[in-house]
């Protein structure tokens, strides 16, 4: 009987995981389907998902559910009611169509895929999977807020929403996120591609050959990287000059990155947006609104891009009514004005979630880049900024005719948002965000163009030739990238469970104590290490040290300072005294108002603390002297002290309710 009940509520699980994935967007596609195509219904349905899930978590915060709670409420409800929605309006759903795209997505998508399942152990940690792994980890303790696992205290200033959909499949499937992940990237990036393949036959206007217009597609998808492999062969360097990550299918669905899934939903919002200027449907209009605030909201540095696009289309509208051109009904003018004030107020809720994040951040995400420093940025970068320009001027040379506005809206945004690229700084020089979304709106023109092309005469051949030659070529030079991330350090985890851990053979004994007799809102001290801790331990570090290789750091491929001050803002003092702190408490000797130093710093965070270290340090022998704490682990080489809240001179049950309610 018991198997019986498992097998069932395996089952049920199955079924909850699986609506998850779909059964959200489905609530606003079924009410949108009419601007739809319905082969790309289910597609729509699929990208919006984990937007709209983030959506419905931040609510459960505010009525403070638990995770468990809400995972169970949003999956049922969330498929009751699209079921509902799907049974009265009835749209239709269809994949024909697709076949040629989707199958020509997954052979872009196949070398990483033949990689992972040679090397599945890869997919545990790739390059900042454990950046992320903190961060999901964390979401299973909601209603309590992320704090920075790797700096206790601080309130995670990194777009953790976008990971609702993901964590919720995992709790509920109990498979690792990190084997998860990537089937629904993968998913995430053939959407993305069959999306830009309809932009391109809404530019065509009439019906073609599928399979040219997917491959016309895939050439102005690739052509982009093509610069960079010339000049880095060239050169004898491995990207000498260029950015690897700007082709979306060669480089970031390897990855565990939300930016897969933001990819994906500013694609459909390209679509809209081109549906709106074909047609002037406002239906068009709110499908972009609600593509364009999921792309940013599960994506945050995708918001300025969103609010470019926004802008330039308002700014097309007045243009359209100064020049005559547009409506002139004024029912529908205050229509649209009233959509375009909503499209500025999602804007205002995910700029509002970005000031929450970076409430004890001090480096502000973008920046001016100084204009001094224009040549150099231009030289740098510039010619991936022409190389793209290169193609868009081809198009008005090939056309030959006047253009439509359509066309001309779409390059005047991409020629803004790779300017966007060279006048505009982001944190940690990731600005290549800007090119990602300039090469969305870029391909669907050249792919109408080179279809048009290809249909002059037999020139298909030539099409397919140039795609393989791309194709290939983008294999050889990333190939590296995706087979020789730093492992040497990697440890082999249990994937059968939602929370990350080393599999029982290889699992340290102290680490295992302290994820077993630790309190939950313990903060652990240990030396810098190649292994992700905080994560694995469970519970967040006073501060991470950094180790001789950076790189060698399994899961972050970055130092510790870089992570926590260019990556995500923290104060660079504030993180130098932290470690100076953490030095300080693994000396081997250490004088009385040394340690008194240190347990002024220790109460001000009112948690219990943990001190992990190689023998016993001058700290721990200080506080065994002074009957502070307790052992909870001794052997050759590690001890392990605790120190409670009553220990370290606080109130219990005000720090354990301030945990419970996160950073603030």
């Amino acid at each position: 009987m018991g198997t019986m009940s498992a097998i069932a509520s395996q089952a049920v699980n199955l079924l909850l995981a699986g609506s998850s994935v779909i059964a959200p967007g489905f609530l606003l596609v079924a009410l949108l389907a009419d601007v739809i195509p319905m082969r790309v219904r289910v597609l729509a349905a699929f990208v919006l998902s984990p937007g709209l899930l983030s959506l419905e978590l931040l609510v459960a915060i505010a009525f403070g559910l638990e995770l468990s709670q809400f995972t169970y409420l949003a999956c049922a409800l969330n498929a009751l009611v699209a079921g509902a929605l799907i049974l009265y309006f009835r749209p239709r759903l269809s994949f024909r169509g697709c076949g040629y795209s989707a199958l020509l997505a997954c052979a872009l998508a196949a070398p990483i895929i033949f990689t992972v399942l040679k090397e599945t152990f890869r997919t545990d940690y790739s390059w900042h999977n454990m950046m992320q792994i903190a961060a999901i980890q964390q979401i299973n303790l909601l209603p309590r807020l992320p704090e920075e696992f790797e700096m206790a205290g601080l309130r995670l200033n990194y777009g953790w929403l976008g990971w609702t959909q993901l964590s919720l499949i995992s709790n509920l499937v109990a498979i690792s996120p990190t084997r998860l992940f990537l089937p629904l990237n993968i998913l995430h990036f053939i959407s993305m591609f069959i999306i830009i393949v309809e932009c391109s036959i809404f530019f065509l206007g009439q019906r073609h050959n599928p399979t040219k217009v997917a491959a016309s597609t895939a050439i102005a998808l690739l052509a982009v990287g093509l610069p960079d492999i010339i000049l880095g062969i060239a050169k004898n360097e491995y990207h000498a000059l260029g950015d690897a990550r700007l082709t979306p299918m060669m480089e970031k669905i390897q990855n565990m990155d939300t930016m897969v899934f933001g990819l994906s939903s500013f694609a459909l919002m390209v679509f809209a947006v081109l549906g709106y200027l074909n047609f002037k449907r406002s239906s068009f209009l709110i499908l972009a609104i609600i593509a364009s605030f999921v792309s940013s909201l599960v994506y945050p540095l995708f918001l300025p891009s969103c609010m470019a696009v926004a802008a330039a289309l308002i700014a097309f509208e007045i243009l359209q009514q100064v020049r005559g051109v547009g409506s002139s009904d004024r029912r529908a003018l205050i229509k649209t004005s009233l959509i375009f004030a909503l499209w500025i107020a999602s804007f205002g809720i995910v700029v509002l979630y970005g000031l929450f994040l970076g409430r004890d951040s001090e480096i502000p995400p973008f920046s001016l880049v100084k204009l001094r420093d224009l040549p150099l940025q231009f030289i740098r970068w510039g010619w991936i900024y022409c190389a793209i320009d290169a193609i868009l001027l081809s198009v008005l040379i090939f056309r030959r005719k006047i253009i439509s506005w359509p066309t001309l809206f779409f390059i005047g945004v991409t020629f803004g948002l790779q300017l966007a690229y060279v006048v505009i700084a982001v944190r940690d020089g990731v600005g290549y965000k800007f090119l990602f979304t300039a090469l969305l709106f870029a391909a669907p023109v050249v792919a109408a163009e080179i279809t048009r092309w290809a249909d002059r005469g037999s020139r298909s051949s030539v099409v397919s030739g140039v795609l393989i030659v791309l194709f290939l070529s983008c294999v050889v030079y990333e190939f590296p990238r995706w087979t020789n991330p730093d492992l040497r350090y990697a440890t082999p985890l249990d994937i059968y469970a939602s929370d990350i851990a080393p599999d029982a053979k290889a699992m340290p004994s102290w680490l295992r104590v302290v994820r077993e007799k630790a309190p939950p809102d313990a903060v652990l001290f240990t030396a810098p290490d190649e292994r992700p801790i905080a994560v694995f331990a469970g519970r967040a570090l006073y501060v991470c040290g950094d180790v001789p290789v950076p790189t060698s750091r399994a899961g972050y491929s970055m130092s510790c300072t870089r992570e926590l001050t260019s990556v995500k803002g923290y104060s660079p003092k504030r993180v130098a005294d932290r470690m100076e702190l953490l030095s300080l408490a693994l000396k081997k000797e250490i004088s009385d108002a040394e340690a008194e130093t240190l347990m002024k710093a220790f109460r001000a965070l009112s948690r219990p603390m943990i001190f992990h270290t190689s023998g016993f340090s001058g700290f721990t022998r200080w506080l065994r002297e002074k009957e502070i704490g307790r052992p909870i682990f001794v052997s050759e080489t590690d001890v392990v002290w605790s120190v409670d809240k009553t220990g370290a001179g606080l109130d219990p049950a005000d720090s354990a309710a301030s945990y419970r309610q996160g950073p603030t």
